[in-house]
């Protein structure tokens, strides 16, 4: 594969290739015609004393040393061009890769992961890649024109010299398996240590809330010592694969100086001619040297390569096609018997089959891993299913062109990114081409522009670290102005507000109803105080169509969506998000409060607590001591379990009125799971402290958490 890459790019740049290939020849006839002329210089000029003969042997040298230098300029300018050309061919070429592939790319290869690639394995690749090419060829080169010399000069004495040459590689045969090993050790804590560097710079303020910064040191500080450790390993095993060649080299320097000598008493050499063939094996000698220096290089780029190849191989889950443009939209989208799965064996949508109107508000809603977000994702075709179609208007999208799809929709993600940029830059992203009123137009009916002009810059306001700079709110209200410039036939919304708190979500709500008005909304969210307000509803459950109507009629199925629905009700939020009740009627739900008088309810809704997490905060940790019962008010965790390996898996998701620890509240046991928020979320917590008491006076609370318990162990042991 490295040889690959050297024929790649000697067939990209011929005209460089011819510089640095004319330098090395010049500058290997500089080098030998240097060391050959010691014999002339000597038997020829200084011995018999002949001036002529000195002036016309040092003019030869130096005509021949500018020349060297000249050539040697032009070498290094082309070595510059070239290696420069190969950084940026290979880094476009893993970019324009990137761009075509999917969530499961990103999942398999972290940011940390990918930026490695970009500032250490393409760099090492070239390094290797130029060594090789320069230095490696013009060393092989010398060495066979010097041997050729040499036996010329003393055939006997060069066969001692090839033969013990062989020491040279010995050491490359020792050490290439551990250097090998040493590579991937430390790319693979280089990797660690980048994603780290990304999460601590996102996720600043939570680190600092949280006052997580001494464990984000400690983390970062053992994997740079791991680095530290293998990074000694791997310099001194590469120190080695130079250093013992040049013991060798020395070894035969001796050898050679010593039968040399007997040689030049016995009259077989001169003294110029062993002089000479001194200092040609002295060239020899570096020449060899340098022969075995590209092998640090070589075994480096050999595992820069097969991690760059790792992610170049990965096939992009959607085909760009060259097909047909796709008219607008006027009917309506649909899903026919579409089968779908991240992982083989796991489906996600079964035979699904649905349509849906391109008009009105219609929301997709389903218990956590129903495949809300996986419909949405087929039919942006950021994804293709294994089987069936997605038909726009009765088209499928796969036979389409795909900038023809993209530009007939918008949408408007749960956590929505903004780029370093103008506000302006931010909003025509929808649009490169919009004029500075339909940009005012776009902001006017996301409800931002009077926000924006409030700002001292205006328009002009620059967005920093992903939109961290603005308040939730706001950068989803530009993403929604950047998604409605497209002027979209659908608007797709991804749990566009789940993040937001409920006064903000209730204000952008009410502009996403108005926009219902003038083009089609699809949207997916877990929130049914959101999707009430639809024109349609859609209830999936494991991956097919469970039910369809408008909310009322859903209400009246008495099914799925009533079920989530009761589940929902019965919390309170306080204007601002600050506090969290739970209803008395609510808490009559929950299987072990079942049978529990309403003033025994009423005294226990009022022991909750409110606890608020932000995004990507452990709640619980596996195996800490359980001492809390918490119900989810508003948002989402995902249920994460380690391995004996120490791999975290997540098994589950849980939303709005789901409840986890409830254990807790019976026996101190270690936690199963750690509990990770996914958005924003309002938890109320009741601890065994608070609870306890009531157990002891209502024998019904302690019958139906035992009862709870029984299941859950029986669960856990199968």
């Amino acid at each position: 594969m490295l040889w690959k890459s050297i024929v790649t790019m000697v067939r990209s740049s011929p005209l460089f290739l011819f510089l640095i290939v004319s330098g090395a020849v010049i500058d290997l006839l500089f080098r030998y015609l240097s060391s050959l002329s010691y014999k002339y210089l000597i038997d020829l000029a200084l011995l018999p004393r002949d001036g002529k003969a000195l002036a016309v042997i040092i003019s030869a040298l130096l005509v021949l040393g500018l020349t060297n230098v000249l050539a040697g300029i032009s070498s290094d300018y082309a070595k510059a061009r070239l290696g420069s050309n190969f950084l940026f061919e290979y880094r476009i070429r893993l970019f324009r890769h990137m761009q075509l592939q999917s969530q499961r790319f990103y999942e398999r290869f972290g940011v940390g992961d990918l930026l490695a690639r970009y500032t250490d394995d393409i760099p090492s690749i070239q390094t290797a890649v130029l060594y090789i090419l320069t230095g490696g060829f013009l060393s092989i080169a010398s060495v066979i024109v010097g041997l050729a010399i040499l036996f010329s000069m003393e055939w006997k004495l060069t066969l001692v010299t090839l033969a013990g040459s062989a020491l040279l590689f010995v050491p490359f045969r020792m050490l290439k398996s551990r250097s090998l090993a040493l590579g991937e050790a430390y790319y693979k804590q280089l990797d660690q240590f980048n994603g780290s560097i990304d999460e601590n710079i996102k996720a600043y303020r939570v680190i600092r809330a949280f006052d997580l910064r001494r464990s984000m040191l400690d983390k970062v500080e053992g994997n740079l010592r791991t680095m530290l450790s293998i990074g000694v390993q791997r310099n001194f095993v590469s120190s080695n694969l130079n250093r013992l060649p040049m013991l060798a080299i020395s070894l035969l320097t001796a050898v050679i100086l010593a039968y040399g000598g007997y040689l030049t008493f016995d009259g077989s050499l001169t003294i110029g001619e062993f002089i000479a063939y001194n200092s040609i094996f002295f060239t020899v000698g570096t020449s060899m040297f340098g022969v075995t220096s590209v092998l640090p290089f070589f075994l480096s780029a050999r595992t820069s390569l097969e991690r760059l190849q790792q992610a170049m191989d990965w096939k992009p889950d959607v085909i760009e096609r060259d097909g047909r443009e796709l008219s607008p939209v006027r009917s309506d989208i649909a899903l026919r018997d579409v089968n779908f799965a991240y992982v083989p064996d796991e489906p996600v949508l079964r035979h699904l089959n649905l349509t849906i109107p391109v008009s009105g508000y219609t929301s997709i809603v389903g218990p956590s891993g129903a495949g809300k977000s996986t419909v949405l994702q087929l039919l942006m075709r950021f994804s293709d299913p294994q089987s069936g179609a997605v038909m726009y208007d009765g088209h499928d999208i796969k036979e389409a062109q795909y900038a023809s799809l993209l530009r007939q929709v918008g949408v408007v993600f749960q956590d929505s990114i903004l780029f370093h940029s103008s506000i302006r830059d931010n909003i025509r992203v929808g649009n490169p081409d919009a004029t500075q009123s339909e940009i005012l137009e776009a902001a006017r009916a996301a409800g931002i522009h009077e926000t924006i002009v409030g700002f001292r810059e205006g328009y002009d306001t620059l967005v920093s670290n992903y939109g961290d700079s603005l308040s939730g709110g706001q950068r989803q209200r530009i993403a929604l102005a950047r998604a409605l410039l497209r002027n979209p036939r659908i608007l797709f919304l991804d749990e566009a507000t789940s993040a937001l708190d409920p006064d903000t979500e209730r204000a952008v709500n009410e502009t996403i109803r108005a926009l219902g008005r003038r083009m089609s909304i699809v949207s997916v969210t877990h929130r049914l105080a959101n999707a009430a307000m639809s024109d349609r509803i859609i209830v999936l459950r494991q991956g097919t169509v469970a039910e369809t109507g408008t909310h009322e009629q859903l209400l009246q199925q008495d099914g799925l969506y009533r079920q989530m629905w009761e589940k929902q009700q019965g919390f309170m939020l306080a204007h601002g998000g600050g506090s969290a009740k739970v209803q008395s009627d609510r808490l009559r739900k929950l299987p072990f409060f079942r049978g529990i008088d309403t003033a025994a309810l009423e005294e226990i809704s009022r022991l909750f607590v409110t606890e608020k997490f932000e995004a990507g905060t452990t709640v619980v940790e596996q195996g800490d001591q359980g001492d809390k019962f918490y119900l989810i008010a508003r948002g989402k965790v995902e249920v994460v379990i380690a391995a004996g390996t120490g791999e975290r898996r997540k098994v589950a998701s849980l939303e709005d009125g789901d409840h986890f620890g409830e254990i807790a509240l019976m026996q101190h046991i270690p936690r199963t799971a750690t509990i990770v928020t996914a958005t924003p979320c309002w938890l109320l917590s009741l601890s065994y402290d608070h609870f306890h008491p009531l157990v002891m006076r209502y024998p019904a609370i302690r019958e139906g958490l035992e009862v709870t318990l029984r299941s859950r162990m029986q669960r856990r042991d199968d």
